[in-house]
């Protein structure tokens, strides 16, 4: 069978599951689904596996909610900027750019439906309020999922800038920002009371400043000393300096990646250019002139 214009069937199938548009609202959810378990249990295994008192007990119940509850937004971030480098390969640079940030809009709300309905059913009666009456917890959530349509920005840039590669080395240097960035994330979701790094890492890594931000929603409060001292500012300046941080990125990397993608398209109109030269003037051995 042969669809419109002579394709296969199965290979315009093929082309459209493969479009990022597609595949990465399925992959958004099952991150979700994925991270949940992660977030379950965060504070016992990385902060206190056993909280004793009113006050510890608050945090980890706190600290809970809030990471349940922005389950896979972190994951979704990376989604976004791999997601928009992927349509770089397939599309214009600012055809990628108007495909790219609507498809960011959508996987922040799929991140957000999939994850409150799971996050409700766990969270029990502890809490009076409702989670969207909490204002901590509405605006680290927030600020996590506008963070999708900068990364997604960035990807498309980073696309462009790292067209001129060749497939083998495009991929090792995804597979190295990956876990990079992997780290960098664990890094800011181990902060706790206050961010204890150089505070510049906030504006120039937006995966610390993106863990960073949820961590501290929930550990601003030291619960070691008595009385509990506010030790943070419940990640206000790390959900900060991930919007800024993000969009300077997503401003820089498409920038470059235009200047690159405008040096790279000149280079080919002058191999171009002195290929139809040397033809013009290479004598032909059929003229009179070659006799």
């Amino acid at each position: 069978m042969r669809a419109e214009g002579g394709q296969p069937r199965s290979s315009v199938l093929q082309r459209v599951v493969a479009h990022p548009a597609v595949w990465s609202v399925p992959v958004m959810v099952l991150l979700v689904f994925a991270a949940m378990p992660f977030n379950d249990g965060f504070y016992e295994f990385w902060v206190n596996y056993d909280p004793q008192g009113d006050a510890q007990q608050h945090e980890w119940i706190s600290t809970k909610r809030i990471f349940r509850y922005t389950s896979g937004v972190l994951c979704g971030q990376l989604l976004a900027l791999l997601t928009g480098a992927a349509l770089a390969r397939r599309h214009a640079h600012v055809t990628a750019l108007m495909v790219a940030v609507p498809l960011a809009v959508v996987l922040a709300g799929v991140t957000f439906v999939v994850a409150y309905p799971l996050a409700q059913s766990g969270e029990g009666s502890y809490f009076t309020t409702a989670p969207l009456d909490d204002p901590v917890l509405v605006r680290v959530l927030v600020r996590e999922l506008a963070a999708y349509p900068l990364y997604v920005a960035a990807g498309v840039g980073l696309g462009v800038l790292l067209g001129g590669l060749a497939r083998r080395g495009r991929w090792l240097l995804l597979a190295l920002l990956v876990a990079v960035w992997c780290a960098a994330t664990l890094n800011g979701l181990l902060q706790d009371d206050e961010f204890n790094a150089p505070y510049w890492l906030l504006w120039t890594a937006p995966p610390i400043a993106a863990g960073a931000a949820i961590a501290l929603a929930a550990l601003s409060i030291d619960v070691w000393t008595q009385p509990p001292v506010l030790m943070g500012d419940w990640g206000r300046s790390a959900s900060a300096a991930l919007l800024i941080s993000a969009a300077a990125y997503a401003l820089g990397l498409n920038l470059l990646g235009g200047m690159a993608e405008r040096r790279r398209r000149q280079r080919r109109t002058a191999g171009t250019g002195t290929s139809s030269s040397e033809s013009a003037h290479r004598p032909n051995p059929g003229s009179l002139g070659g006799a």
